[in-house]
């Protein structure tokens, strides 16, 4: 099997793992902690993705600084327990082993803190999957969706940046993408739609793992 690509940066909720259980429990354990309302479910799912503070206030409609302090709650929750709760997408472990078998580099480039995502790292056995695990900060700062992938692709010594390609759920992954000067496909089956995908200008898309097995691998 070959990869048409040197080099792949995987977004993580809503491309390899399917978190959404853990970080929405998340979510209405801290509005009920801040005794804020919860927003309805169509609202509350656009908190998978972005950085928290910016979910709080923004989905939320806490006041800034409210959402700050709700944002580290949230990190403390969901690093102590609720990251447990995030499984593979079906066929999304066996494509990251093979594209390893393949001798594909890979990389993470997510906004979530690093503590959590070392421990899903850890918990799920892909330490020596990923070269590269390029994510926020400990208190959610990452700069933004471009600079993490700039920083991955400098990891893996990408010089080239058609020779990369970033994989994703969300309108910001896209956005992120298209800053970096990095060709992106969505993935349907996250927690984006096509729609706001596009919007950022994406116009690759699979509808499945195993779309993108047959994408990535095709030989």
């Amino acid at each position: 099997m070959s990869c048409p690509y040197a080099a792949l940066l995987f977004d993580l909720d809503g491309t390899v793992f399917e978190s959404g259980d853990g970080i929405l429990r998340t979510v209405r354990e801290t509005l009920a902690h801040f005794h804020h309302p919860v927003p309805p479910p169509d609202r509350l799912r656009r908190f998978v993705g972005p950085p928290s503070n910016e979910s709080y206030e923004r989905i939320a409609g806490m006041p800034r600084a409210v959402a700050c302090q709700a944002g580290d709650y949230h990190r403390a929750l969901y690093r102590s327990r609720n990251w447990r709760y995030s499984r593979f997408y079906p066929g999304m472990e066996s494509l990251l082993h093979d594209l390893r078998v393949a001798g594909v580099k890979l990389a993470v480039a997510s906004s979530k803190p690093r503590p959590a995502t070392e421990s899903m790292i850890e918990a799920f056995s892909l330490r020596g999957i990923f070269d590269v695990l390029s994510c926020a900060d400990e208190n959610g700062r990452s700069g933004g969706k471009p600079e993490l992938i700039g920083q991955a692709l400098d990891a893996l010594g990408v010089s080239n940046k058609a020779d990369a390609l970033m994989i994703g759920d969300t309108k910001y992954d896209a956005a992120g993408a298209r800053d970096a000067g990095v060709p992106f496909l969505g993935v349907l089956y996250g927690y984006g739609t096509r729609e706001e995908m596009q919007a950022e200008g994406a116009s690759r898309f699979v509808s499945s793992v195993s779309e993108l097995h047959a994408l990535l691998l095709p030989n």
